[in-house]
């Protein structure tokens, strides 16, 4: 399944830059991201103008996209990686709610159930979200705030204020802009959710 149209027939690959400076190398045809595949274009129309460096020298095997600025750590993006090229592959059964389990590997082929949960704790799964959630993969988005609810579902408020980094006093005006901040891809994953239901 290519999901990113046609490209520039040098391109073959998209190198994904972390903040740490790590480089994960992904086939196009398996980039399942709608800002990854609008950087495709953008290069493709630079190619075209005859503007593109790579072009003209003759190097265009790939291209790379930095994602520094979005601080988007290693470990989560070998797990975007991870996520792209199997997809290609297996592409994820679809899903929505309501559910009857909470068994993940009933919602969704086991692959997909292992690799959101095993060796995935809650900083990790975290950091899972808001990659997917910056580089807008949706599937991956629907995993992994499907697995986050799950991890959370019944568990106190006592348990969850340290993992999100909340403290009691809820009246703090500034700690409730920090934890918004922190957490803004719970609110922006909901957000595109609901619009996607209501387009289905």
């Amino acid at each position: 399944m290519n999901t990113s149209g046609e490209r520039h027939e040098m391109v073959k690959n998209v190198k994904l830059i972390s903040i740490e400076g790590d480089a994960f190398q992904i086939p196009i045809s398996c980039c399942q991201s709608e800002v990854i595949n609008c950087e495709l274009e953008c290069h493709s129309s630079e190619d075209e103008n005859g503007s593109s460096d790579e072009a003209q020298n003759g190097t265009d095997s790939f291209i790379t996209l930095s994602l520094t600025a979005s601080k988007i750590h290693s470990s989560a993006l070998r797990k975007v990686a991870d996520f792209m090229m199997h997809f290609e592959e297996e592409e994820m059964t679809s899903f929505s709610p309501p559910f009857t389990t909470e068994n993940l590997g009933e919602i969704v082929q086991q692959w997909y159930a292992d690799f959101i949960t095993t060796g995935v704790d809650h900083s990790l799964l975290t950091d899972i979200i808001a990659a997917a959630n910056f580089l807008s993969i949706q599937p991956l988005l629907k995993l992994s705030v499907l697995a986050m609810s799950i991890n959370i579902n019944g568990k106190s408020p006592e348990t969850l204020r340290p993992m999100f980094g909340i403290s009691n006093n809820l009246n703090d005006s500034e700690q409730k802009a920090r934890v918004m901040k922190e957490n803004e891809w719970a609110f922006e994953a909901r957000r595109q959710f609901e619009e996607n239901q209501a387009q289905e």
